[in-house]
């Protein structure tokens, strides 16, 4: 086995590791809209996740990607097709969207959600909006996760 192929293998294991949970929250998240009791506890597990596993892993797909093209070189990899580009064009809009939309959002849901509301007074009405704009954010960023994959196995063009 060669570096490129430790590099392939690293570089894949990486985006199923780092993205798997996100298809997870598709399921969950409407379960904890119906008892919102637990969406401080979601909330935290979801910015944990976040934190400690997704993105550390989808930056170490930047290291592997590049590793690959160093060992490999570029025109080796895409030759005169740009899949590449257009995948790679869409990792760095999938990484804005996290950091700069769906990070400040998941950590305003977990400040939202950690005091419950004063009695006698109903829930806080940024809560639902807060919680759309991050549940929208993780469509996108699954959306995204899906044709960048797409683009990597199929090299369509």
């Amino acid at each position: 086995m060669d570096a490129f192929h430790i590099l392939l293998f690293l570089h894949i294991l990486g985006a199923i590791v780092a993205f798997g949970p996100g298809f997870a929250s598709a399921i969950v998240g409407p379960m904890v809209a119906k008892e919102p009791q637990h969406a401080n506890f979601f909330a935290r597990t979801q910015m944990a996740t976040s934190k400690k596993l997704i993105t550390p892993l989808a930056h170490s797909m930047l290291l592997t990607g590049i590793g690959m093209i160093l060992v490999r070189g570029w025109g080796n990899i895409v030759g005169e097709t740009h899949w590449l580009e257009a995948a790679i064009a869409l990792y760095v809009v999938a990484l804005g969207i996290a950091m700069f939309y769906l990070a400040p959002a998941g950590r305003r849901l977990v400040e939202l959600t950690s005091t419950p509301p004063a009695p006698g007074s109903g829930p806080n009405p940024e809560i639902p909006a807060t919680a759309r704009k991050t549940r929208i954010g993780g469509m996108v960023l699954t959306i995204l996760v899906v044709v960048i994959t797409f683009l990597m196995v199929v090299k369509p063009f």
